[in-house]
């Protein structure tokens, strides 16, 4: 077991991997596509007005290349993974600075340790959607259905995974 899976999830981790090669194919045949995602346990959700029929395109192929070892489709810079670890940085480099004794020393430190963190941001996120948060291995993984949905009024296209038992 990996340390990833202890965290997050081995299912969710596949899923989040699919997620991300998915959205990067629908960014090829759309360059202009703003979407966001989400995954869980039973597959992820794109945030958008999209053809489930062109979803299921992508989501086959997204599947098919990383299952060939397209690993590194399984890794997106604009993932939240990159934001939350960014964030977090900054708070803690800002909670740091705050035990200086002097005011200026205080607001100094945090407006450099904010800085340092999102200018680490993207690079050290995108170690951490490698090795926690994202799984490419998906040779278990099936797609099982694509659907539209709407959530708070919102348009979304869900796509469904299962595990293959061997």
């Amino acid at each position: 077991m990996q340390a990833g899976d202890l965290l997050f999830g081995r299912r969710i981790r596949q899923n989040h991997a699919l997620e991300h090669a998915t959205v990067t194919m629908l960014a090829l045949i759309s360059p202009d596509l703003v979407v966001s995602a989400r995954s869980n346990t039973r597959g992820f959700a794109i945030y958008a007005d999209l053809d489930p029929d062109l979803v299921r395109r992508a989501a086959d192929e997204a599947l098919d290349r990383l299952r060939a070892g397209e690993a590194e489709l399984a890794i997106h810079p604009n993932c939240g993974t990159n934001l939350a670890v960014g964030m977090s940085l900054a708070m803690v480099g800002s909670l740091f600075a705050l035990t200086a004794m002097r005011p200026r020393t205080r607001i100094a430190s945090a407006m450099a340790s904010s800085l340092a963190g999102l200018a680490v941001a993207r690079p050290l996120g995108m170690m951490v959607q490698r090795r926690l948060t994202t799984l490419p291995d998906l040779h278990d993984v099936r797609i099982v259905g694509v659907r539209r949905r709407r959530l708070l009024g919102k348009k979304m296209v869900e796509v469904l995974t299962a595990v293959e038992v061997e």
